[in-house]
């Protein structure tokens, strides 16, 4: 049975929020935190200030992913100790998220404005405008990507910082970008939030995953693009989805690590060609996060955040 769409008090923030039941699950629809589902009946430990901010930055990168992700108690104990990113990389988002606003070189910034942006202060991590402005002072006094102009649009992107954004969507300088190649089936959205994300977290890396929505008759632009960019990449063969071979097959031709996993009672189902590899089993998602973090650390090497 679905509810009628309500107002209620965000669990995170404290913002005034949307609420929907339906299929055991309560969705929140934050204008500061984003979308995120939580079990019904539910366990919530009282969430401080300093912890709202890495709580609402982790939903902001999975609903960027196009995931709404399902939070029970377990993973938001995870969830609000996870590091928050350092200046250099909260200001990169910003000038990322800001391109993707004003895409042109004329396009007017009213950084007053912005910075009482709550989605924009949940998707640079920043725990209210002060901080979010600090953000805006790196990027205009220190990178030059944004200048302060005595006519037309007082403060604009400059050329500088249209090309720095779109190294950053191109480039993975630091290599600290894993990639998950997986089913995208509602039943594994489980194994991606309480699975695959911390345990690559926990290893000292970004975990990526590009959406089903991404998919256009077949591989996407946009996935060959993340898994060039990306250190390793993590293939997920349960369920024996035909892209998860192309994508592990496509980073091994780059000279890529590729690491395999499979849900245990799926592991007979594997394609002769790859059942000779030493392929990581799991049965849950939180013995698959412990797993996971330490193959990582031992095939690749702690990551940049550890």
């Amino acid at each position: 049975m679905v509810a009628s769409t309500s107002a209620t008090e965000c669990l995170i923030c404290h913002s005034c929020a949307r609420w929907q039941a339906e299929g055991g699950y309560i969705t929140y629809d934050c204008p500061k935190c984003g979308k995120y589902e939580l079990p019904i009946p539910s366990d919530w430990d009282m969430v401080r200030p300093d912890q709202q901010v890495r709580i609402s930055g982790w939903i902001r990168e999975q609903n960027a992913m196009g995931i709404v992700p399902r939070i029970p108690l377990q993973t938001l104990r995870r969830v609000r100790s996870i590091p928050i990113p350092s200046l250099r990389k909260r200001a990169d988002s910003l000038l990322v998220a800001l391109v993707k606003r004003y895409p042109r070189f004329n396009d007017a910034l009213v950084i007053s404005t912005l910075c009482d942006d709550p989605a924009l202060q949940a998707t640079t991590y920043s725990a209210d405008r002060r901080e979010l402005n600090d953000l805006f002072a790196v990027l205009q006094f220190h990178d030059g990507y944004i200048e302060h102009r005595e006519s037309g649009p007082r403060n604009a992107l400059t050329v500088k910082g249209l090309l720095a954004a779109d190294r950053l969507q191109i480039d993975n300088v630091d290599s600290a970008q894993g990639f998950v190649a997986m089913s995208f089936d509602r039943d594994l959205t489980a194994a991606w939030t309480n699975g695959f994300d911390p345990a690559i977290r926990a290893a000292g890396y970004i975990p990526s995953r590009i959406d089903a929505k991404e998919y256009v008759g077949g591989i996407s632009d946009e996935i060959i693009a993340e898994i060039r960019r990306s250190r390793f990449v993590v293939a997920d063969y349960t369920q024996q989805k035909n892209g998860v071979y192309f994508e592990a097959g496509f980073a091994l031709g780059l000279g890529l690590k590729v690491i395999p996993t499979c849900r245990e009672n799926e592991i007979e189902k594997l394609h002769f060609d790859i059942r000779h590899l030493n392929t990581l089993t799991w049965i849950k998602p939180e013995d698959l996060a412990e797993k996971l973090s330490q193959r990582i650390r031992a095939v690749i090497g702690p990551g940049p955040s550890i």
